[in-house]
């Protein structure tokens, strides 16, 4: 028989309390182990990894240059109202982003290009349908609220023609925010992910094949 450690009570084979203190008795408590850790996995395929910065760059460029060759500069030349011209350049892009996102398993022209690829950020596997939309949808947002500002620029402006000039710029430069944010964001981000990314829980990586 032994006896209570802290006011020395005799205990009795299987008590888990002492009778007159409440002391645990030993053995009768088991310790708590660490709560266990929810990682989230950075653990990619053999042979894969994050994109830099200068990789979605290059892609971002050659999309762009494939988009303004094959939509903008026709629609320029139709001589349509500029904002018709605007929001058909955002549904191009959105619609371009998405399909191209579904047909080539996570790449848009431009990625196939320079080997990049754009994945789930948990799985590492191929985007959902739902995670593509979500990806292009708030990607062409933010390009929609760059374009929704359209002003006249003066050439050889008078000095009141300056001051409009310089004051438009500046309202279209605050449109522009949210779009260069979202660009710019992966270079301080420790996964390389975009705003967009972010929504649409995304991550780009260097694809070994197309």
């Amino acid at each position: 028989m032994s006896n209570c450690a802290n006011c020395g009570t005799p205990e009795t084979a299987g008590q888990q309390f002492c009778s007159v203190c409440g002391q645990p008795t030993p053995g009768s408590v088991a310790s708590l182990g660490p709560m266990p850790r929810l990682l989230v996995n950075d653990t990619f395929p053999a042979g894969t990894q994050l994109a830099s910065y200068g990789w979605r760059v290059l892609s971002l460029i050659a999309d762009v240059v494939l988009i303004g060759l094959i939509i903008s500069l026709p629609l320029k030349s139709a001589n349509l109202n500029s904002y018709v011209t605007s929001y058909i350049d955002v549904a191009v892009v959105f619609a371009y982003g998405t399909i191209c996102l579904a047909r080539f398993k996570g790449q848009t022209i431009g990625m196939r290009l320079v080997r990049t690829r754009c994945v789930d950020a948990v799985t590492h596997a191929q985007m959902s349908v739902a995670q593509i939309v979500r990806r292009s949808g708030l990607h062409s947002l933010f390009i929609l609220i760059a374009a929704s500002y359209h002003y006249t620029l003066y050439l050889n402006p008078t000095a009141k023609e300056k001051i409009l000039n310089n004051h438009n710029s500046e309202i279209a430069f605050l449109f522009a925010v949210p779009l260069i944010i979202d660009l710019l964001w992966p270079i301080w981000d420790k996964r390389n992910q975009t705003l967009h990314d972010k929504f649409a829980n995304t991550l780009l990586v260097r694809a070994s094949k197309y």
